[in-house]
């Protein structure tokens, strides 16, 4: 699993997350049902959200993978059917000299 995304740690979990509406507060998300236990709630099919203050956090982070790809860096992600990694560019003179 490539992970991308917004991120942070919440009791030694590393969690995606989203700005909340709330001020100094993120929304945490879940995709483990047990997160329940501790305070999330149940968003939608297998996503669970929980809204803390950013005080209660370690660290907010960012992940971008990427790739090298024939020499090239691209910025990277994985697609959800398959697993493939797909690479992607607005060069398409880039994109034609790769096929």
């Amino acid at each position: 699993m490539i992970r991308k995304g917004e991120y942070t740690i919440y009791n030694g979990r590393e969690y995606r997350f989203i700005e909340s509406d709330t001020v100094e507060a993120i929304e945490l998300i879940s995709n483990d049902k047990k997160d329940m236990e501790n305070g999330f709630t149940y968003y939608k099919k297998n996503i669970y959200t929980k809204i803390v203050g950013v005080n209660e956090v370690k660290e907010l982070y960012s992940i971008n993978p990427y790739a090298i790809y024939k020499g090239e860096v691209f910025p990277a992600s994985q697609e959800r059917k398959n697993g493939k990694v797909l690479l992607d560019t607005t060069n398409t003179e880039l994109a034609k000299r790769m096929g």
